[in-house]
């Protein structure tokens, strides 16, 4: 089959080697002219598409309506075109099942087919401005239930005057930590990352335990500090702290009110709540990004830590995108 995948980013890289073999996949689309080729094959736009014969064009990114759009406009056969991520609406996009089990089997395709429901919006009471932060949306769009809970966190955390810094571990473009620093604009913000992707031991151990693939690891070494930055409403409250965890806080002793983990991988993530829950100030919050994910190591890690001290963490669990689970003191 002519296999044509959209996007060439971090979904992207959750499902090739996954779900599907590189060597499926006759080439990528993305509108991104600077982009020629990824993971060894060629990237095309999506006008190129018009000259080209497809059997199915698999559509990874968090922007499935506009590329729907987009598909209607140029005329591409979207009968052929699968959309593996959407954001909430009452129904799927995707109408020709039996292509989409062709291509991945009926255990995935019916996790697409049963995805997507509605979800009514959240009545809150002094509902705060975040929303307003990113002119695209962004995890208000894509990621509904964690940044709606995060608001919910940060209005206890001000309310109660819970005291401490704020901090991410995992920031990767800053999508997340945009909102952290703007939540917060009168705390020290620390973010920690290598700004160049995984610790390459952890990651090759990750991969060889089934948990990662080489695509998904590529994809997030596609960042940088400047990057990350531009995209802080408040930077004079950022530390920015580069390298790998936890050596990038040593010598830094400060309370916390709010924390997000998000590593990926049990090693980090383990150390991240090994540092920073005896630093987090009674009333505070942890985030712990993809506890329940296909990332298996991030869920073993809370274990391996509540193991180890010897008390069950008071915690719970989101049913967000990629599962965050909520730690508190």
């Amino acid at each position: 089959m002519k296999i044509y995948v959209w996007g060439t980013g971090r979904l992207t890289g959750k499902i090739i080697g996954k779900y599907i073999q590189p060597t499926e996949i006759s080439a990528y689309i993305d509108n991104d002219e600077a982009k020629i080729s990824w993971q060894g094959k060629p990237v095309v736009r999506p006008v190129e598409m018009l000259k080209r014969e497809y059997d199915a064009i698999v559509v990874i990114t968090l922007h499935s309506q506009e590329i729907y759009e987009q598909c209607k406009s140029l005329g591409l056969d979207l009968e052929k075109v699968i959309f593996l991520y959407q954001n909430v609406y009452g129904h799927d996009l995707n109408r020709n099942y039996s292509l989409v089990e062709d291509i991945f089997g009926k255990d995935y395709a019916d996790i697409v087919r049963n995805r997507y429901h509605l979800v009514r919006d959240c009545e809150t009471r002094n509902r705060s401005l975040l929303v307003n932060i990113c002119p695209s949306g962004g995890y208000f769009k894509t990621d509904y239930v964690r940044m709606r809970t995060y608001e919910l966190a940060v209005a206890e955390i001000n309310k109660r005057n819970i005291p401490g810094a704020v901090a991410e571990v995992g920031v990767f473009r800053g999508e997340f930590a945009q909102y952290i620093n703007g939540a917060f604009p009168q705390r020290t913000c620390y973010l920690c990352d290598s700004f160049e992707g995984f610790h390459v031991s952890e990651a090759h151990a990750e991969m060889d335990k089934g948990n990662a693939t080489k695509a998904f690891v590529d994809a997030y070494s596609d960042t940088s500090v400047d990057l990350v930055m531009e995209r802080m409403p408040y930077p004079d409250k950022i530390i920015v702290r580069q390298g790998f965890f936890p050596e990038t806080m040593k010598g830094i002793e400060e309370q916390f009110a709010f924390v997000s983990l998000d590593m990926d991988f049990e090693d980090s993530i383990y150390e991240g709540l090994k540092y920073f829950y005896p630093r987090l100030s009674a009333g505070g919050y942890i985030f712990v990004h993809d506890y329940n994910s296909s990332l298996y190591g991030v869920e073993r890690a809370v274990d391996r830590f509540e193991q180890e001290q010897n008390f069950f963490l008071p915690k719970v669990p989101l049913c967000d995108a990629n599962g965050t689970l909520v730690v508190t003191k």
